[in-house]
């Protein structure tokens, strides 16, 4: 089958988003389909895989989009409750939900989305696909090193809570503490984590209602052992984690880690090319 992967949303966003693209890219590869990946386009001779389909919202773009008769599904990351995603206030659910009802898929990897495209009328369209590993992930700028030169490394944006829980670290281990994001370059995150003790999933507060599986399955597909102070988790990502409040991470990152060779296998045993199989 012919796919393409089109990423809609800033370039920033294209960072953030990449073990997301390059995942889907590398799986349906292995799978036997011929896959392109464009960014803010659509590909007319393919079937489209929108990432970032809450960036068309506008209703202008919606009737565009459908005036072309592109094929398309979504892969919808971001939280969707029926009526907003992420919370948004005046989020245009209307235009959103239009766009979905003319997709042929809507693949999500969390369960929270499922109600909220049941309660929508598209639960017939909405496939659950929890993410996994896949062999491109190891990333060969992370190389394993005996002495690390920082204790924690957190990428990703951080903001709110978040931001609040990386300065209670960085307070108690300083320099030991690195934060990548949006102001640093995006491949520099490759040599702090080589250089890290843990790598840090951080919870977002009560409006999280899953953890990021994209950050978890990366780090553990390159050996690095991840803590992770997330409570909620219907889709099962934090059996692959360490659970620990913020307040005790300070007393386990001063502590070099057990082996992490094991992590690597235990992220083989949830294969993203199986996961997906179903769909295309």
């Amino acid at each position: 089958m012919k796919l393409n992967i089109s990423h809609i949303g800033n370039n920033d966003w294209f960072n953030y988003k990449s073990e997301i693209i390059y995942g889907l890219f590398h799986s349906f590869c292995s799978m036997g389909h011929d896959v392109t990946i464009l960014h803010n386009n659509f590909s007319r001779n393919r079937h489209n895989i929108l990432i970032g389909a809450d960036w068309l919202t506008d209703e202008k773009n919606v009737q565009a989009l459908k005036k072309t008769k592109i094929e398309y599904s979504i892969f919808e990351v971001e939280a969707f409750d029926g009526k907003t995603i992420n919370h948004r206030d005046n989020f245009n659910v209307e235009s959103y939900l239009d766009l979905a009802q003319h997709a042929k898929h809507i693949i999500t990897p969390y369960k929270y989305n499922l109600s909220g495209y049941a309660v929508s009328g598209l639960g017939n369209k909405t496939v659950y696909a929890p993410w996994g590993f896949y062999e491109e992930s190891i990333d060969p700028n992370i190389r394993p090193l005996a002495n690390k030169l920082f204790y924690g490394t957190f990428f990703g944006l951080a903001k709110g809570l978040r931001k609040e829980k990386l300065d209670f670290l960085i307070e108690k281990l300083a320099e030991k503490i690195i934060c990548v994001d949006n102001r640093m370059p995006h491949l520099i995150r490759s040599y702090y984590l080589a250089n890290s003790r843990y790598a840090l999933s951080l919870s977002s507060g009560d409006i999280e209602h899953f953890v990021n599986p994209f950050r978890i399955f990366y780090l553990l597909a390159n050996g690095i052992p991840v803590l992770s102070d997330s409570l909620i988790d219907e889709d099962g990502y934090l059996n692959y984690v360490e659970k620990v409040q913020v307040v005790s991470m300070p007393a386990i990152l001063n502590k070099p880690p057990t082996a992490s060779a094991a992590l690597i296998e235990k992220a083989r045993s949830q294969p993203l090319k199986s996961n997906l199989s179903n769909i295309f």
